[in-house]
């Protein structure tokens, strides 16, 4: 080594050679020295690879597979959001997660949407391009006021231009007035495509060519003016009414089909000279009109003749001399033709009695009766009057060559009133009901010691004053199944209520009101009740019209014992118990297996209802006011307290009210308490107990 080193220093300063000076040698820190240590670098670019590579492979494991379809297809696709989206051929390599499409092709509409791409496999999605609307033009040749429609709707008056459409198929109508609608299917292509469609519209008229002797006149069509001849006419096709107008000359009317685009020439019309108008009358006004033997009308009227020539006019009437005139009409005069006629007298005899009474010819007085009067030969009206007594009319038509005789006989209003209004009153219906002629007060309700007496029968004191009518029985099946022939009473325990003499049940308030409603219609009279809401009641002021009895009215005819005891029987067969045999129809032996309590030592041969009238009549001869059924009754019902000081005058009950009474015993009746007179209930609906009977006023005092 000193040898070395002396060799290396004795080259000196100027020596070709470099010194070289030894270095100690010191061991690295960091551990033993490696071998080859300036290529690190590759170490590392490795291991970066291998981790570029490691995410790669886990990049595409597990990214998905996924198919974007475009309708119409596209290459100007855009997908944004996720890991790194990657399009691999024609699908894109996405990981699950939200993503933006977006797309774009000329003649569509930019898409922009949203896809979820889930973990599945092999995921596809189509999209679909809107196409951008089209513009349609539309041009209207030769016509005038021409109006675009698109699919039935208005859409601009012709020319139309640019007028955007999605695309498909579209209904194109154009119209103008005079022409033929045009209508087309268009199928519009859209994307900014325009479109421009031609229309020639056809017209739906033809020219018409008129004339007329003299010219002058105005041509009317379907009665508008159109010109004046000579004139022609575009005139729409069809049918046509053609009219020409000229003063001084007859209209002349003419129909003629007119076919478009045919052309037309008519033959010229030669108009005749107006007709002269008459003003024709007669004395007395009324009479038949003839020209020449046609007849034309009555007087007064007017004629249109032809001038230029003599007609006969002739002139009649009942009672009457003909006339007939000869009448010249020249043109443009103002004719007037009037004529009295003479009348035709027969002789009329009015005789009769009594003598004084007046005697009245078309409501002018004449003389008194047993006087002949000259009349003229046409029908006259002839009235008697006089005081007191019913007038008289009658139609007569006096005979010229033969005297008439009228005999009179008037009826005092007291005998008239009494043929209207019988004791006994039948209608068209057999039904037959009995005058009542009420006279002074009397007491409803029953004493508080009365046995049997309900909390409801409160006396009070009533008056009636008017005469009214009341049915001799309750109203049978058959009489209520001409009004409705569907009803049926039914049956209780193997016992009939349905026979045509047994009273009919079963029936509302209401279906009763309008059962007198129906049988008033029949007689002609004025309804009692009329229908409000679906609900029957009563008019107001009452009529004379049918109707169920008022309460008052019922019980006074039901109590009745005869002038020195009108209103005090108890019982319907006296004031005793029990009621003898043949009484009434009451719960007697024969209805133990009905009724709860029969009556056990009465029996009446009928477990149920009997036909009416086949107990004992009461003192007015009315029948079953005691028992068979219970009776509807007009009055609403109401528990009466004001006690014995107030006293109405023919009451018929409260103006309103839910339910309505009911009066009188019936087949179920067997306690005191229901076979009392004053025994009082309610209710509105039918039952197989409950029936009516029917009432009305008399017809109403004075002159009918």
């Amino acid at each position: 080594m000193s040898e070395v080193n002396e060799r290396i220093s004795s080259k000196g300063e100027n020596s070709d050679y470099d010194v070289i000076s030894a270095v100690d040698f010191e061991p690295s820190r960091g551990g033993t020295a490696r071998a080859g240590g300036g290529h690190g670098w590759l170490l590392y670019g490795s291991l970066g690879l291998l981790l570029l590579i490691a995410a790669a492979a886990v990049f595409v494991f597990t990214g998905r597979s996924v198919q974007l379809s475009f309708e119409p297809p596209t290459d100007s696709v855009a997908v944004d959001g996720g890991w790194f989206p990657l399009k691999v051929g024609d699908r894109w390599l996405l990981h699950p997660g939200r993503y933006q499409v977006s797309a774009s092709l000329e003649g569509y509409e930019d898409l922009t949407t949203e896809i979820e791409v889930d973990k599945s496999e092999g995921q596809s999605f189509v999209l679909p391009l809107v196409k951008l609307p089209g513009f349609l033009t539309v041009l209207a040749n030769d016509a005038e006021n021409a109006h675009v429609w698109i699919d039935g709707q208005p859409i601009s008056p012709a020319p139309l231009q640019r007028h955007e459409l999605r695309p498909g198929s579209y209904e194109l109508t154009v119209q103008a007035p005079r022409y033929f609608d045009y209508s087309e299917t268009l199928e519009i292509e859209g994307g900014d495509v325009e479109q421009t469609v031609e229309v020639s519209l056809v017209p739906a008229w033809a020219e018409i060519a008129v004339d007329s002797l003299p010219a002058g006149a105005t041509l009317y069509v379907d009665g508008d003016p159109v010109g004046e001849t000579p004139v022609t006419a575009e005139i729409i096709e069809g049918a046509r009414n053609l009219e020409l107008k000229l003063d001084g000359y007859k209209e002349w009317t003419s129909r003629i089909e007119v076919q478009a685009n045919a052309p037309q020439a008519l033959p010229r019309v030669t108009l005749d000279k107006a007709d002269n108008l008459v003003q024709v009358a007669s004395i007395p006004p009324g009479a038949s009109v003839t020209v020449d033997g046609e007849y034309r009308g009555q007087a007064p009227m007017q004629l249109a003749l032809q001038p230029g020539r003599s007609y006969r006019v002739g002139f009649t009437k009942p009672g009457y001399q003909a006339n007939q005139r000869l009448l010249d009409v020249r043109s443009g005069d103002d004719t007037r033709l009037q004529v009295r006629l003479q009348p035709i007298f027969g002789d009329v005899l009015v005789a009769g009695q009594p003598a004084d009474a007046e005697v009245y010819v078309n409501g002018i007085f004449q003389g008194r009766l047993n006087e002949s009067f000259p009349l003229p030969a046409h029908p006259q009206r002839i009235e008697v009057r006089r005081e007191g007594y019913e007038p008289y009319s009658t139609s007569v038509t006096p005979n010229p060559d033969q005297p008439q005789r009228v005999n009179v006989a008037l009826i005092s209003f007291d005998a008239a009133r009494r043929a209207r209004n019988p004791d006994i009153l039948q209608t068209s219906t057999g039904y037959r009901l009995k005058m009542v002629q009420p006279s002074g007060i009397f007491r409803l309700g029953s004493a508080r010691r009365e046995q049997g007496r309900r909390s409801n029968e409160f006396m009070r004191q009533v008056q009636l004053g008017r005469a009214f009518y009341m049915g001799l029985t309750e109203v049978t099946n058959e009489a209520f199944q001409a009004f409705t022939a569907s009803h049926d009473s039914g049956v209780v325990e193997r016992s009939t209520l349905a026979l045509k003499q047994q009273p009919v049940v079963r029936v509302s308030w209401d279906q009763a009101a309008r059962f007198c409603n129906w049988l008033s219609a029949k007689e002609g009279l004025p309804a009692a009740y009329e229908e409000v809401n679906g609900r029957m009641q009563a008019v107001s002021p009452m009529t004379h019209g049918y109707r169920l009895p008022s309460e008052a009215e019922w019980a006074y005819v039901a109590r009745y014992g005869g002038r020195s005891n009108q209103a005090a029987r108890k019982y319907a067969w006296g004031d005793t118990m029990p009621p003898p045999a043949g009484a009434e129809n009451l719960a007697g032996t024969e209805s133990a297996q009905i009724v709860d309590r029969p009556l056990a030592t009465f029996s009446d041969a009928h477990a149920a209802s009997a036909p009416v009238a086949q107990g004992s009549p009461n003192a007015l001869g009315l029948y079953d006011l005691g028992g068979n059924v219970h009776e509807w009754m007009h009055d609403y019902y109401v528990i009466h307290t004001g006690g014995l000081g107030q006293m109405p005058l023919d009451p018929l009950g409260p103006s309103d009210g839910e339910t309505y009474v009911l009066r009188g015993g019936s087949w179920r009746s067997g306690s005191i308490t229901e076979l009392r007179l004053a025994f009082r209930d309610e209710g509105s609906d039918g039952r197989d107990d409950i029936g009516f009977r029917v009432a009305r006023y008399l017809e109403p005092e004075g002159n009918p």
